[in-house]
This record gives structure tokens, sequence and C-alpha cells, in this order.
């Protein structure tokens, strides 16, 4: 029960794409399409969390006359995205979601690495019994 009131408890881990600073725009919408994501992380070589492309980056780009074919994640991302720690409570990642109005936020070590994300869905994962978790209490 201790572990769901964490980050750790309740990020993706394993399951989720990732995109370099060179990845092109319209790879990326196609994959957000497919997988049915709204945005993904962007890391260097060392998976060192750089930046983040969300739906709203690439609809900004094509709105400033932008080419998808033509430009990468580089040109678009939201750089310093905010991130948190697998120890970071839950209520406090609730708060962030809440106050900075954003779907997700991404999950790092204390090198800056990737490695976890934890979005809306999964905090409402957490808080519903769904294949025997428990619930989350804060």
């Amino acid at each position: 029960m201790e572990l769901f009131k964490k980050a750790v408890g309740i990020m993706t881990k394993n399951n989720f794409i990732t995109a370099t600073p060179k990845s092109k725009v319209s790879d990326i919408a196609l994959t957000m399409i497919s997988g049915e994501v709204s945005g993904i992380p962007v890391v260097d070589k060392d998976k060192k969390v750089i930046g983040v492309v969300t739906e709203f980056d690439i609809i900004r780009a094509v709105k400033q006359g932008k080419d998808i074919k033509n430009i990468t994640t580089e040109d678009i991302m939201s750089k310093n995205p905010i991130t948190v720690n697998e120890d970071t409570p839950v209520s406090d990642i609730t708060n962030i979601l809440e106050t900075k109005n954003i779907i997700r936020v991404l999950v790092v070590d204390k090198s800056g690495k990737l490695v976890g994300i934890v979005s809306r869905r999964d905090i409402l994962k957490g808080v519903t019994e769904i294949e025997g978790a428990p619930q989350i209490w804060w």
C-alpha cells in the first residue's frame, strides 16, 4: 500500500516511447497517433531528459508554418520539462499536474536519466482497484 503513494508505485516503467533531439517531427506525430500518446520525452544518448514534445508543440509548429517533415524534435520540444523522482509522493504529483495544467511528469533518477512517466491516467489507475492493486489514499 505504501508503494502506491509514491511515483515508483504507479509510474509507467518500461512501456513508454522516447525520442532523440534529431527525431523527425512527422515520425513523432505518427507515433503519437498510433500509440495513443499525447507527449513523448526527448532524451540524449545517455537517456537523460532534455525535453518533451507534445501534441501542442506540433500543432504550434504547424500554425507557425513549419513543415513537420523537415523539422526535428529539438526545433520544437519544450526544454527543461517538469520532472520528479521515484520517491515523489503521488499527492505532490497530482498538485503539479493540476497547477501546471499538464498531462504527465517524467520520472528521473539522480543523474537525470529517464526511469518512468506518471500520467493522469496512471494516477486514475492507482486510485481504483485494477488487477487487485490497492487504492491510493493520501
